[in-house]
């Protein structure tokens, strides 16, 4: 018998949770509720004041940063809130940063992940339904050289793909400036233009009932930049975007901290941390109390293990384990969860979840039911440690 039959997995091969690699784990949520309910409250509020979500969500490695950022996403994807009336239009980016990166860095990324082709389509969208096109983009923004720049996106060819590229911030000759009709690059007068042009990309969005929000993880990143005019480039970035004047891109930002003082210093500085707002600073804490670590794995097998099938293998064989903790015995949930607990910078979803699918793995191997205690006792200090 295969391993997702042997343990009557639901749908799915093993116990771990990725929404990176399966788009379908972005749904679960364990073990969290009113943390949960709050995070989701914030961004109901926000769609009415200031109309986009502009959020932090920060704590220590394997504290569940991503599968936050996941969650929160699929939830505006499958169960927008009253107040957004726009349909989200959702962009996951893993930031990359390194010592000389500065704000055009991030302004690239962002673009290349939103895409030319969602952008191309806007464009298409609002031309069809518009009486002036050209009128209608002078609504989008103030800069002419966007308008430009969008008027060549539009058409297709090689002119859009050089009118991209300007508005991803890339360098062109200034043969390739006189083509697209721009007078410059973007990013020369400052970090500003390239704000300008991605606030651009979200006036579109909202005019063709779209609502751009950007999920970027892994900002911790931003550590490797050293001080001087990268830095404060960055720093200009987010400060501009979290400006109350941004109303079209939202953006919700992981990154990995063990303490407030230890978050990037462009992330939480005064000027940024009074235009997004302590209650939308967000702390994911471990999971620590045994309360909340029992919670999270029974929510979470509740979830993965089909429990119908589960209930009929454990009466017709007769095993050592109930509906609840399947697979695992009784006295072994209980103790996966006292190692979970034995210390709290340790106990978190990432630590807990990979003792599960080890343990599973061991006790299929050993051709066993159930996990019992010697498969706990045997897998549960490598991964916590204790050994």
């Amino acid at each position: 018998m295969d391993f997702k039959n042997w343990f009557c997995l639901n749908g799915r091969e093993s116990f771990t949770i990725d929404p990176k690699i399966n788009s379908e784990d972005a749904r679960f949520y364990f073990g969290r509720q009113q943390l949960e309910e709050r995070m989701l409250k914030q961004i109901k509020r926000s769609f009415l004041d200031p109309q986009v979500p502009k959020m932090m969500v920060w704590g220590p490695y394997g504290c569940g940063k991503t599968q936050t950022l996941y969650y929160l996403a699929y939830k505006l994807e499958h169960d927008k809130p009253s107040s957004c009336k726009a349909k989200p239009f959702v962009v996951h980016l893993e930031i990359e940063v390194q010592s000389k990166s500065n704000a055009g860095s991030w302004h690239l990324q962002n673009m290349e992940a939103l895409g030319m082709q969602a952008v191309q389509d806007w464009l298409k969208a609002l031309y069809s339904k518009s009486a002036d096109f050209d009128k209608e983009l002078q609504t989008l923004t103030t800069e002419p050289n966007v308008i430009k720049a969008f008027e060549q996106l539009r058409g297709g060819g090689d002119l859009a793909f050089s009118a991209w590229r300007w508005l991803t911030g890339q360098k062109l000759s200034t043969k390739e400036l006189q083509e697209i009709k721009v007078t410059r690059n973007l990013g020369e007068v400052g970090v500003g233009d390239l704000v300008l042009a991605l606030q651009a990309c979200g006036n579109l969005a909202r005019h063709v009932g779209a609502c751009l929000i950007f999920f970027i993880d892994e900002m911790e990143e931003l550590q490797n930049v050293r001080e001087g005019d990268a830095a404060e480039s960055w720093h200009q970035y987010i400060r501009k975007l979290a400006s109350n004047d941004n109303f079209s891109v939202g953006f919700i930002i992981g990154f990995k901290a063990d303490t407030r003082d230890d978050s990037p210093k462009v992330l939480v500085r005064g000027d940024v941390f009074g235009r997004i707002a302590a209650n939308n600073y967000i702390e994911l804490e471990t999971l620590a109390a045994p309360a909340n670590v029992k919670q999270f794995v029974q929510e979470m097998l509740a979830h993965l293990v089909n429990q119908k099938e589960a209930e009929k293998r454990i009466q017709a064989e007769k095993l050592p384990s109930t509906v609840t903790t399947f697979p695992f015995t009784a006295s072994a949930f209980d103790l996966l969860c006292d190692f979970a607990c034995q210390d709290a910078i340790k106990s978190t979803p990432r630590n807990i979840i990979r003792t599960i699918n080890e343990c599973a793995i061991s006790a299929w191997d050993s051709k066993k039911a159930v996990i019992d205690d010697d498969v706990v006792n045997e897998i549960a200090p490598i991964i916590f440690d204790w050994i």
